[in-house]
């Protein structure tokens, strides 16, 4: 076995494997344990690395290694090439980080053995997800992943708003993945494959029906959109931040809402294999996608400037960054159908890396800050540039970074995605997603100032403010080394992706979109710089008054409003359906067991215990349902029979 295929498969199986073992260590040694998952996270990490130079050095085609699985149907394989690696790297990568940061922010929490064993399930489930080498395994990858995260997001199971908060992202999201599921079982009608590599040689041959393609496209689209909290399902991600902070930069920075960026990528390539296909996919879908992306990039932008929640910020400001890589996918392919000459293609992934890095470190430095504080609500911070002096030197890397200033690295992939969005051709996504851009820049000098500039706090006087221990600092200070440098590996990075980029780190200060980019931050500046820094109250009293423009805000959008509507509705045509069948069907099991007696003796009375009141309503309500699905199954059958 070659050193690329041993990591290609262990580079998933370990973390599961030792998941297992998390228990049985942390029975006996508390100490064994926290240094067991950091081990394994450390050889993940060098797996995951082994896997880049035969990437680098091939030729752009994917690498394939299969073992019987389920016999005659399908097999388990992997499927290494640019794309996966790259997630792969990632993910094993923030897993190594946060296991180290994990051992400060949680330490002395209760549950920590089950902690990391769901840390190091998520992180085995994760990298199995990029690198399946077909859909059904990557299906059941994309679902373990989706219920760690319920597990992890509700960790403090005792607070009811963490058990809410998992749940309500478990079944947000599962909206997505029953359109994934359709999906996949559309393309294995179709090829008679889950195999990656089938259903490209499928496409390849010219033998499919376009319009079944494009009804599939449109539902891995709705698989990414809620996996990765677009509008509308973006309102599980900041209910997700009752989860601990550690956990919220893994799900943030590589993992659970990045796996709908790699769906859409790794499909955006699959359709490559047909070009009549993306020709078909060029008016609709890859529109949607990039107006999904834009409105969602300025939502999220729009609601950072109204929350209080330090961590509530970094969470819209991560639906609203997962936007603007929504957008770059959107243009991957509006003047091609060559993803190597695709400028948003690459520029969504370019982004997706550097969003992991200044998110993940903002998350880390705010766990410092909830660490040392024990609020999140930044109405009662202020001042800490003087007690907090490396959190307050880490955070302006973080602010700048994500504001897309230069010369770091948000500045290069966020540019390029304007670029692309540009050359799209739309007027109105380009002012959306400007005006995004100005907007991150407003709530990040927000969140900054009342976090460390101004008078402490009456809620920080009475405490002793302290800097976060230095083995939850020193994760930080990487990913900010990592957003000071990563811009200018733009290149090497399309080099390894096999991308022909046009844009070269030069052109990105010389472009057109520059300028424009640069004089809207200003104006944002002045005017968060006036309102939260030298406390002018006219913008502060504005937002905070009673007017349509700020009700929108504090209801985010009604969305979560119209939801919770919904699921009443429901509720309520539930228990009227109840009544009625309490009506309908309450008498029959007496009647029908008294009729029953009587055929069996005439004349003699016999007396029936009285079952349960429920039993015969639930099987005769089974009994339907299961009428109905049969239907329903025959029905689609018959339908796509004649595809």
């Amino acid at each position: 076995m070659m050193l690329e295929e041993f990591s290609a498969w262990f580079v998933w199986i370990i973390p599961l494997i030792a998941s297992l073992f998390v228990p049985v260590i942390g029975k006996y040694s508390e100490k064994a344990r926290n240094y067991f998952v950091i081990a394994i996270a450390g050889i993940v990490g060098v797996l995951a690395l082994s896997l880049v130079p035969s990437v680098w050095s091939g030729e752009g085609e994917a690498i394939t290694y299969t073992i019987p699985w389920i016999s005659g149907f399908v097999e388990a394989g992997v499927y290494i090439d640019s794309l996966s690696v790259l997630f792969t790297c990632l993910v094993a990568f923030f897993a190594l980080i946060i296991a180290v940061y994990s051992q400060g922010y949680m330490k002395g929490e209760e549950g920590l053995t089950r902690y990391y064993y769901l840390l190091l399930l998520f992180i085995g489930s994760m990298i199995g997800l990029v690198i399946s080498d077909n859909m059904l395994q990557m299906f059941i990858f994309w679902e373990m992943v989706g219920l760690c995260s319920y597990a992890l997001i509700s960790f403090w199971y005792k607070k009811p708003e963490s058990i809410h908060s998992g749940v309500k992202v478990f079944i947000m999201t599962r909206i997505g993945d029953i359109m994934l599921l359709a999906a996949i079982a559309i393309l294995f009608y179709m090829f008679g494959t889950f195999s990656f590599h089938g259903v490209i040689e499928g496409l390849q041959s010219g033998v499919f029906n376009t319009e079944l393609m494009v009804i599939t496209a449109f539902l891995v689209l709705g698989g990414a959109v809620a996996k990765s909290a677009q509008f509308p399902l973006f309102t599980w991600l900041y209910s997700a931040m009752e989860a601990p902070t550690s956990v919220s930069a893994l799900l943030h920075a590589a993992t659970m809402v990045k796996a709908g960026i790699y769906l859409l990528s790794r499909f955006i390539l699959i359709f490559a294999a047909a070009p009549a296909l993306i020709v078909a996919l060029q008016p609709y879908w890859f529109p949607t996608i990039s107006w999904i992306g834009v409105i969602t990039a300025f939502i999220g932008a729009t609601l950072g400037l109204m929350t209080t929640d330090i961590k509530g910020v970094l969470a819209y400001s991560t639906v609203s960054q997962i936007g603007f890589m929504m957008a770059g996918l959107g243009t991957a392919m509006a003047h091609t159908t060559d993803v190597a000459m695709s400028t948003g293609w690459f520029a969504s992934l370019f982004h997706m890396v550097s969003h992991a890095f200044f998110e993940g470190l903002g998350f880390l430095l705010a766990g410092g800050i909830i660490h040392a504080l024990g609020t999140r609500d930044m109405r009662l911070m202020g001042g800490l540039k003087k007690a907090m002096p490396l959190t307050f030197a880490l955070m302006i890397i973080m602010i700048v970074t994500t504001s897309g200033l230069p010369p770091f690295a948000a500045f290069f992939s966020k540019g390029l995605i304007l670029t692309s969005v540009m050359d799209a051709g739309s007027l109105i996504q380009t002012i959306l997603i400007f005006a995004a851009t100005a907007i991150t820049f407003a709530y990040c000098i927000r969140m900054f100032s009342l976090v460390f500039m101004g008078k402490p706090s009456e809620h920080i006087s009475k405490i002793h403010v302290h800097e976060a221990p230095k083995i939850m600092l020193v994760p930080a200070a990487i990913l900010a080394a990592l957003c000071i440098v990563w811009g200018i590996a733009q290149p090497y990075i399309a080099s390894f992706m096999h991308i022909e980029l046009e844009h070269t780190l030069l052109g990105a200060f010389t472009s057109a979109e520059t300028p424009i980019f640069l004089l809207l931050l200003l104006p944002a500046f002045l005017l968060a710089y006036a309102s939260y820094y030298k406390n002018f109250m006219g913008i502060r009293k504005i937002a905070a008054g009673k007017n349509p423009l700020t009700a929108i805000l504090n209801h985010a959008y009604f969305i979560d409003d119209l939801y919770y509507g919904i699921a009443k509705g429901i509720n309520g045509f539930s228990a009227a359906l109840t009544r009625f069948e309490n009506a309908l069907f309450a008498h029959i099991p007496d009647k029908v067991g008294s009729d029953i007696s009587d055929a069996a003796a005439p004349g003699h009375v016999m007396t029936l215990k009285k079952g349960p009141s429920d039993s015969f309503r639930n099987y005769v309500a089974a009994a339907v349902l299961g009428f109905i699905l049969i239907m329903v199954l025959i029905v689609l059958t018959v339908g796509f029979g004649g595809i």
